[in-house]
């Protein structure tokens, strides 16, 4: 029992005074509340304080940072900035429809907060007749050009950047605004970037950011790294220059984004609505004791706003088609020429190949900013030069009258990718490795339990280590010691032993877990990289010819060039029958001439996938104990999801996996790893094996230990019969002829709408059922006489069928034998059966002991009318019951007697 009396410091809102209460299930309710919130602030540097603040200081902070003395004053003449062609997609200006606002709904987050109204997304996600309402009300309001003044007002709420945060610096603001003006001015920024795109008033060559079907990120950091590791090969001069602004959200005037609309022909009565939200859009603090008054904002954007996005990339294009006008950028291979300047939001790369045009660019740009009324910051700037293909530090650039400082200073990072003064990438590896060992001590210094630790891995700190790893030129060995770290300390948190193979982690095998490694994801994402760079859909990006290097060991682009191969290969050979399934059973394959570029390319990364599984099945071949699952006949494979995993007892799912791999300390791997002499507990065999303990016991047989756990299967197996049962006995006789719809001339017929039936249990046949539970069953005397009792039965008098089901809780390798064994024991009762004038079927079922269900239970289960969602949870349901049993046997196996009491 402890006792806390401060807040939780995991910050979950919880305070706990006088109530004692278990160090565990506290910890329970803060990861419950938000697993993500809790995952992420166990890796991330801690981020707290409190903002100490008068309130006369924060209005004055207000007034000084969003107030603009110049907001009447028209901006003058840009220079040479030619303006476009008149469009030739005009902008859509119809009223809003239901299909936006239901789209805009959809892709909401439930859980972002509301605005001063308190309303959040989620009333409209669950209220289709608000939603609809309010439709109606968006319409009016766009119809009247009319801006509620509830839509031009938002609380400011200041985040901590650092621990112990204090002043105002240390902290970021973000406006909360009424989630109704958000979804107006979703459609109208949707809107605008369709009409910016449609017209090509957006060059994507150089601008990808806000515009939908561009990694920008990955294509602007793969050109420019490209570029300078061509320079130092090809010994030629380069310059890059990368460009900070100051506070470039919050700076940019309200008159630039009115130049910059009627700059691309937006009509008139758009710019009306913008103009109108900004003329009186104000934001308020409420902070401890007090809250500010409303106070207007002359200049910049409101971070949460959701069009200023794409207005700021519009008034930044305005910008950006003035610089490109000054020189023209690196020749390609291909003739072609890259643009002189790249830009993300406010992120500017200038990429040249003479310091004159660099340094004329660089004027041209600081005159376009400083008429724009916003600045550079040059300290956050830097400046590269290669002179032949070395470094030269003697070429200094300048920017808004200061020098910029050479990367050789400081390593600068920019849209993902970090350069530093070596120009490569050799150091990047060690530091992923030292981000994910961090991570790793991190989430396992906590104290949460075992498989919430992986999940904290797999959904926070996975994704962390990948995105370097993608973009950054990391060997495949470094990805491959990356990944033999993380599984030792996954197998410690779920209790497995270090001898476990990676086979059971993230193999496709019987017992499939939710876990990805780090080594295929590695080679996944370096294909999607091949991909999205040599199928961009910027021709630019396409010509540069960007390479993607990943060591001597695997190469990325010879593994796409392989897997399109297989892919053209497979459809030569055309669809195919895999495993022992029947003609037909198989789903028909999507081929590589009938799928778009993003299935291609899904097919691709899946087959660099399937690989990696390919090389893991080889792996699983040589293990003659790991590998035992791929001798099992009859059995289905067992997913398991996260959903699954979190339910799961700790202790029960580090059985399941170690039952399943059989590497539990039975006597015979314990003779095996130590070299001790060990017997069973109960009947002396010397070194027993596992599949002695759970199913080969004698001792434990005549005790009615396996009995148990039989009658634990079969009461699920009764209650999913029972069900399936008494539906058929409920619904009406299927008619003997069928209706056959008519379909007059010119209507389309109607597709059918027939309910699926089960083989076995007709409807209205009144079947009844027996089971062998509790007492012993007796075989129904009208049909024949027998000493014989399967474990259920269920016949139809008016039918004259009998359905025989004989249960068998086997080890999973001799699943096989056990059907046939059990099918041969009761062929003569099925016969005397047929004899009698009754249509007898025999159906012996198996569920193996470490909870893996055959296929002829399967088969059974859809024959009574259990398909679908229905027949996945009940072979779920039959496997668990296995599993719990056969955990239960696993912990009492020393103890030799077994009862009621025990």
């Amino acid at each position: 029992m402890l006792v806390f009396p401060k807040p939780c410091p995991y910050g979950c809102g919880y305070h706990i005074h006088t109530v004692y209460v278990l160090y565990d299930v506290y910890l329970y309710i803060c990861f419950f509340k938000n697993p993500y919130q809790h995952a992420r602030r166990l890796l991330e540097d801690k981020r707290s304080g409190k903002l100490e603040i008068t309130q006369s200081e924060l209005e004055c902070h207000f007034k000084e940072h969003y107030s603009d003395p110049a907001r009447q004053t028209p901006l003058g003449p840009p220079g040479y900035v030619p303006r476009p062609a008149p469009p030739s997609h005009l902008f859509d200006a119809a009223l809003p429809r239901l299909s936006e606002v239901e789209e805009v709904v959809q892709k909401a987050r439930a859980a972002s907060a509301p605005g001063p109204n308190g309303i959040p997304y989620k009333l409209y996600k669950h209220c289709p007749g608000v939603l609809k309402h309010l439709w109606r009300l968006l319409r009016v309001a766009w119809k009247n050009q009319v801006i509620p003044s509830e839509w031009q007002r938002a609380v400011t709420v200041f985040i901590p950047k650092e621990a112990n945060s204090t002043t105002i610096g240390q902290f970021r603001s973000i406006a909360l605004l009424n989630v109704e003006g958000k979804i107006f001015f979703s459609i109208l920024a949707k809107r605008v970037t369709s009409y910016l795109v449609s017209n090509g008033y957006i060059d994507t060559s150089c601008q990808k950011a806000g515009v939908p079907g561009f990694p920008g990120c990955v294509e602007h950091s793969a050109v420019i790294w490209e570029q300078i590791q061509r320079a130092k090969r090809e010994r030629r001069d380069l310059h890059v220059v990368w460009l900070d602004l100051a506070n470039a959200y919050g700076s940019v005037p309200h008159r630039l984004i009115d130049y910059a609309l009627e700059f691309f022909y937006i009509p008139v009565c758009i710019r009306a609505m913008v103009s109108k939200y900004f003329a009186d859009l104000q934001m308020c603090c409420t902070h401890q004791n007090f809250t500010t008054s409303w106070q207007r904002r002359e200049v910049g954007i409101a971070m949460g706003c959701s069009i200023s996005p794409i207005l700021f990339v519009a008034a930044f294009e305005v910008i950006l088609i003035g610089a490109r006008k000054m020189a023209g950028g690196v020749k390609l291979p291909s003739g072609q020429r890259l643009p002189p300047v790249r830009g993300y939001m406010d992120d500017i790369t200038t990429i040249l190949q003479t310091a004159a045009c660099t340094a004329r660019l660089l004027k041209r740009i600081d005159e376009l900013v400083a008429w724009a009324r916003m600045k550079i910051k040059p300290t956050k700037s830097r400046s590269l030069s290669l002179r032949k293909g070395v470094r030269s530090d003697r070429t200094v650039f300048v920017a808004s009258g200061e020098e910029i400082p050479l990367l050789a200073t400081q390593p600068v990072r920019s849209l993902g990718r970090t350069y530093t003064a070596d120009l490569s990438d050799k150091q990047m590896g060690e530091a992923v490795r030292k981000q994910l060992a961090d991570g790793l001590a991190k989430i396992s210094e906590s104290q949460l339990p075992g498989k919430y630790k992986v999940w904290s891995y797999q959904f926070i700190l996975y994704p962390r280590v990948m995105w370097p790893l993608k973009m950054c030129e990391v060997p495949s060995s470094v990805a491959d010691k990356m990944d033999r770290l993380a599984n030792s300390f996954i197998k410690k948190w779920l209790g497995l032993p270090r001898c476990l193979s990676d086979v059971g982690l993230f193999g496709r095998n019987m017992l499939q877990l939710p876990l990805r490694s780090i080594s295929q994801g590695y080679r996944q994402e370096k294909a999607r990289l091949v991909l999205e760079l040599r199928e961009s859909t910027d021709q630019l990006v396409r010509a540069a010819g960007s390479q993607v290097r990943t060591g001597r060991k695997w190469k990325a682009q010879e593994e796409v060039d392989r897997a399109i191969s297989r892919l053209k290969h497979r459809e030569v050979i055309g669809r195919v029958q895999e495993g022992r399934a029947g003609l037909g059973r198989s789903e028909t394959p999507l081929f590589w001439s009938r799928a778009s570029k993003k299935q291609r390319r899904a097919m691709v990364v899946a087959e660099v996938a399937r690989t990696e599984q390919d090389r893991l099945r080889v792996k699983a071949v040589s293990q003659s104990r790991q590998g035992g699952w791929m001798s099992w006949e009859g059995v289905t494979d067992r997913p398991m999801s996260w959903s699954d995993l979190w339910k799961i007892p700790q202790a029960r799912l580090s059985f399941l996996i170690k039952s399943t791999y059989d590497i539990l300390p039975c006597p015979r791997n314990l003779h095996l790893w130590f070299g001790a002499e060990e017997t069973c507990p109960l009947c002396n065999t010397i070194n027993a094996s596992l599949q002695h303990i759970l199913s080969g016991c004698k001792t434990a047989l005549s005790q009615g230990r396996y009995r148990w756990r039989h009658d634990l299967v079969l009461k699920k197996l009764a209650e999913v019969a029972e069900a399936c049962r008494q539906e058929a006995n409920s619904r009406p006789p299927a008619p003997a002829r069928l209706h056959i719809p008519f379909a007059r001339a010119g209507e389309n017929p109607k597709p059918a709408q027939q309910r699926a039936t089960a083989r076995f249990l007709s409807p209205g046949s009144e079947w009844t059922m027996r089971v062998d539970l509790g007492r012993q069953l007796q075989f129904p005397r009208e049909i024949v006489e027998t000493s014989l009792r399967p474990d259920l039965v269920m016949w139809s008098v008016p039918r004259k069928t009998v359905l025989l089901v004989e249960l068998t809780v086997p080890w999973e390798e001799g699943m096989e034998a056990a059907n046939e064994r059990k099918r041969a024991r009761y062929a003569d009762l099925a016969a005397d059966c047929r004899e009698a004038g009754w249509k007898a079927v025999t159906c012996p079922i198996e569920v193996g002991c470490r909870g893996f269900v055959g296929s002829s239970t399967v088969r059974l289960l859809r024959d009574i009318g259990c398909t679908g969602a229905g027949c996945r949870k009940a072979s779920k349901g039959l496997a668990e019951e296995a599993e719990k049993g056969s955990f239960w046997l696993w912990l009492r196996r020393r103890d030799k007697g077994w009862g009621h009491n025990t």
